[in-house]
């Protein structure tokens, strides 16, 4: 087992002897290195761990880092499109990850089932839930007794971190930084309609299977302007494989789900790969993280997995976008290779601050790229939005 310092292992005492802790801390503090050390504690002394998280992505990786099954919240409250129907989680410790993502509604359905014990692992400094409410942010300040902070960052020499504890912090991060493992840059492409053109250069160098442009504007579908994930979306198929309907899907694109199909353990932020267009007109996708095949599957506590789901032509149609470009609160959860991230002064007064700026940073594996209007970028990390909550008027 891995060493813990001071602070790591009260962590995981403090999650270990109570029935309700938080554990915060940057990226690499060790949050996930905690969740494993709790799992391995808790099931020595016999008891049942559920490992969770918000988006499909972190929960395939914590299922992967930790060797121990984990689902996403919905899958484990029993989400069956409409409602939640799990049962009693009372003789179960519940862990989740990236709980800054989990709206009240949802942190509601995780309470009222009464679990043996609840910890709450994540990254305040990241954006609050696009649904209702900021239970974690607000209970670290409400109830700060039940807080342990990782403060100690052990990739802090490494390129990106270096530039996202900058950001976290309100400074500014160096115009260009590389590491044995990482490497960060800032390029002043210019406004809107020169920062595309500049991207669209770059595209044929992108592994979108690795590799992700990130955007703080989607974009409206009739006139989505320029450097929004619609537009980028709209160039680039038509670069990589031209064609005359954009909703007529073809092998090789990236695309995203975005709605909830629960008999598929298919969810909302889903992502994957068209692998084959079907007979009937709709699509196979290999989706980039395994869901559970529920025709294979006898015992849910051993699901069988695979990575290739049809998605039928009104499925298709309704639920399926492009993911070469994704909006900042679409890629939660999520890591990838190389990010390349566009900030503009279009949207530094009414969408960009440095929660989405920090955790478009943080989605990166290897090397990160910051383009547009820098100056949009420096101001966007000095704004910080402040979200009000039912919590925090009941704590007044």
């Amino acid at each position: 087992m891995i060493r813990l310092d001071e602070v790591q292992q009260q962590a995981v005492d403090a999650a270990c002897a109570s029935r309700f802790s938080v554990i915060t801390g940057g990226a690499g503090t060790g949050k996930t290195t905690i969740i494993d050390t709790i799992t391995k504690t808790l099931e020595s002394k016999g008891e049942d761990v559920k490992l969770a998280a918000f988006a499909g992505k972190a929960a395939a990786r914590l299922r992967e880092a930790c060797k121990h099954p984990s689902s996403t919240i919905h899958r484990m409250l029993g989400y069956n499109g409409t409602q939640f129907l799990a049962g009693d989680l009372s003789g179960s410790s519940v862990v989740i990850d990236e709980a800054s993502m989990v709206s009240s509604d949802i942190m509601a359905e995780i309470m009222r089932r009464n679990p043996k014990r609840l910890t709450l692992v994540g990254d305040p400094a990241q954006l609050p839930p696009v649904g209702k409410g900021q239970p974690f942010h607000d209970l670290i300040k409400l109830r700060s007794e039940l807080v342990t902070e990782l403060t100690t960052c052990y990739r802090a020499t490494e390129a990106v971190y270096r530039s996202a504890l900058a950001v976290r912090a309100g400074n500014r991060p160096e115009m260009q930084l590389t590491s044995p493992n990482e490497s960060w840059k800032m390029i002043n492409t210019g406004d809107a309609s020169q920062t595309q053109a500049a991207v669209m250069k770059w595209v044929e160098h992108f592994d979108f299977e690795q590799d992700i442009i990130l955007c703080p504007r989607n974009g409206e579908d009739k006139d989505p302007g320029p450097a929004t994930v619609k537009a980028l979306n709209a160039a680039i198929v038509q670069m990589l494989s031209p064609r005359e309907d954009l909703k007529e899907y073809a092998p090789g694109d990236r695309v995203i789900n975005t709605k909830n199909f629960p008999k598929a353990d298919v969810w909302n932020g889903t992502t994957g790969t068209v692998h084959s267009v079907d007979i009937d007109g709709g699509v196979w996708v290999r989706t980039d993280i395994p869901v559970i095949d529920w025709d294979k599957t006898k015992d849910e506590k051993q699901p069988i997995y695979t990575d290739t789901v049809l998605f039928d032509k009104k499925e298709m149609r309704r639920n399926l976008e492009y993911a070469y470009a994704l909006t900042v609160h679409k890629s939660q959860g999520s890591q990838y290779r190389r990010v390349l991230f566009i900030a503009l002064k279009r949207d530094a007064h009414s969408l960009m601050d440095r929660s989405l700026i920090y955790t478009a940073i943080t989605r990166t594996k290897q090397a990160c790229v910051v383009v547009g209007e820098l100056a949009a970028f420096w101001q966007g990390i000095q704004k910080i939005n402040h979200k009000r909550t039912v919590l925090q008027e009941l704590a007044l």
